[in-house]
């Protein structure tokens, strides 16, 4: 049985195996929702991502580590058990995508569709509280990792 958490949930079970920047812990986040789509078709968590200019956030979870600005989030965080399906996303999103910087990760959300339509209509430096859809994290993710690449075509 699964469950849906609340993001903070997830942001101290990130925090407590690579003990990342908020930045980082921001797109950290945004790729484990997009790829709990796309590996179980649900959502990891409940709140919403907003399209800032620095990426995709939450912001609630912005608001609990913004004072470590570019510091690495140095403390571990008792959580709950979370299920068998969640942890493999989140290792899977660990293992794949820890090893980068949090510029990277920014460089990489801003190429994506979910955070492109999120700022539509707005200048690259422009604030906004948009809000990044479930429906188009969901769409993005399950074609990304379900599009087989052209040359598996022939």
């Amino acid at each position: 049985m699964y469950k849906i958490y609340d993001a903070l949930t997830i942001a101290k079970w990130i925090i407590n195996k690579v003990h990342p920047e908020p930045l980082k812990l921001q797109k950290l986040l945004y790729l484990a929702q997009g790829y709990s789509y796309a590996f179980h078709d649900r959502p990891l968590f409940n709140e919403e991502l907003e399209g800032w200019v620095h990426g995709p956030v939450v912001r609630n979870v912005y608001i609990m580590f913004r004072n470590y600005q570019f510091n690495n989030i140095d403390i571990s965080f008792e959580v709950e058990d979370l299920d068998a399906e969640t942890i493999d996303v989140l290792n899977y999103v660990i293992d794949n995508f820890s090893k980068y910087d949090s510029k990277y990760l920014e460089d990489l959300s801003h190429r994506q569709d979910p955070w492109i339509l999120s700022r539509n209509g707005l200048d690259p430096d422009e604030r906004s509280d948009k809000t990044i859809t479930k429906e188009s994290i969901s769409n993005y993710f399950i074609n990304e990792v379900f599009q087989p690449e052209m040359e598996d075509w022939d």
